[in-house]
């Protein structure tokens, strides 16, 4: 693998994508520490020829940075103080990124990858859906604390899968790789804006084959 990256069940089979993604050719697999059943459910079910898959990561906002004596607010310390923490935090991401661009290139799938800071992983979703027009979305079930406060109970992929937009479909996938619904059959258009002005950072990565 060449590049870097930059910062900028039961029966499923039954379950793979419909017909309009392979109109955009392009998936967009939401991955996080331990999602490699996600992104291999997606090259099983979700990849025809000519595909590519568009890793997204969402990391928290740093605010504070772990010291010998605590965590302390990043504005306690050295804008130097605060780099060498953002780079290795950097270095991590890039890390845990490269088990999942390794997965797609043992298939022979092309990968993007796409990082976007946020404290609210299923709003920052929600958000990103619309302004880069995502139309098939693969997303794990763990929850995140945000979608607690938000619904109690209700887990983040399927609080995604009930609020994202019409033109999106989104699969949720368990942990045994076991789809918790199906994708829909409704194909309607794509909206062309979108009012939405939401990401405190999105960065996106080279292209990988």
């Amino acid at each position: 693998m060449s590049g870097e990256i930059e910062e900028v069940g039961e029966d499923i089979k039954s379950t793979t994508m419909s017909s309009k993604d392979a109109e955009t050719g392009e998936v967009y697999v939401v991955v996080g520490k331990n999602d490699l059943h996600v992104l291999q459910w997606a090259l099983d079910h979700a990849i025809s020829s000519g595909f590519r898959i568009c890793l997204v990561h969402i990391f928290p906002t740093i605010k504070y940075i772990p010291t010998p004596v605590g965590n302390l607010s990043r504005s306690r310390l050295s804008k130097e103080q605060v780099q060498v923490y953002i780079n290795e935090e950097s270095n991590r991401r890039k890390n845990l990124l490269e088990k999942y661009i390794r997965l797609c290139n043992d298939a022979k799938v092309p990968v993007d990858t796409m990082l976007v800071e946020s404290n609210s992983p299923a709003k920052a979703l929600l958000d990103l859906i619309p302004v880069v027009k995502i139309t098939s979305l693969v997303i794990g079930t763990r929850l995140s604390r945000s979608t607690r406060r938000a619904r109690k109970g209700q887990y983040k992929g399927e609080y995604v899968q009930e609020n994202a937009p019409e033109f999106c479909e989104v699969k949720v996938v368990g942990e045994v790789q076991q789809p918790k619904e199906s994708f829909s059959r409704r194909q309607p258009e794509i909206p062309r804006h979108s009012d939405r002005n939401f990401l405190e950072c999105i960065c996106f990565s080279r292209k990988f084959y």
